[in-house]
């Protein structure tokens, strides 16, 4: 069993990270789900730098679609985006950006990118019993809806959580929808957005997910 601390859509607000410090000091893994940014000319990004290096336990994170090519090379040796970490026999892979969106953020990729994103990491770790997916965007139908009442996930991270009997989905991206769900077999964790305080608790074993939405 591993326990995960989770958060996503920090957008700047990285002194929230140094809030977490009880819940990371008791988690195995740190996940991070995207969107650190925007990066913009005032921000301090030594801050960035320092913050993400304070923490003391293992870092998992995929960029969001607010985050460009400087952050994406920052985050390049925590990343799993097409990519995969295997902690404690369980693993993960993920996938960064989102799913294109009425704004035209930086970072956005139609449904076929994404699915072959997918399928480059999973091929690593499809022979463990726990698997899991950290997605910037949520899957189509689950802790995806909006303001305007629209469900904005892909319906490639939905259709592979399904086909591939992932355990754990790990998202943020639609702030609203902040919760979790239950998508066939896979546990979805939309974390919510850690620039407004919440975050997630998450607990994995081989006979199933415990999750708990938590604010600071």
């Amino acid at each position: 069993m591993i326990k995960i601390c989770a958060f996503s859509d920090i957008h700047r607000a990285y002194e929230n990270i140094y809030r977490l410090q009880p819940e990371i000091e008791s988690s195995d893994v740190v996940v991070i789900a995207g969107d650190i940014g925007p990066v913009m000319w005032y921000t301090n990004w030594h801050a960035y730098k320092r913050t993400i290096a304070w923490i003391n336990k293992p870092v998992l994170a995929v960029h969001g679609n607010w985050d460009g090519s400087l952050i994406q090379e920052f985050l390049s040796p925590y990343s799993v985006h097409a990519g995969f970490a295997i902690v404690d026999d369980v693993g993960f892979f993920g996938v960064g950006g989102s799913i294109k969106t009425p704004l035209t953020t930086p970072i956005e990729y139609t449904e076929e990118q994404i699915h072959e994103y997918l399928h480059k990491g999973f091929e690593h770790i499809n022979h463990l019993p726990a698997k899991v997916l950290v997605s910037h965007t949520p899957p189509k139908n689950m802790c995806d809806r909006t303001l305007f009442k629209t469900h904005a996930g892909s319906n490639s991270v939905a259709q592979f959580c399904c086909e591939h009997n992932i355990t754990l989905c790990i998202c943020g991206h639609i702030h609203e929808a902040c919760g979790i769900g239950k998508l066939g077999n896979t546990t979805v964790v939309n974390t919510g957005s850690l620039k407004r305080g919440y975050y997630a608790s998450i607990l994995v074993a081989l006979n199933g997910v415990e999750a708990t939405i938590k604010r600071l």
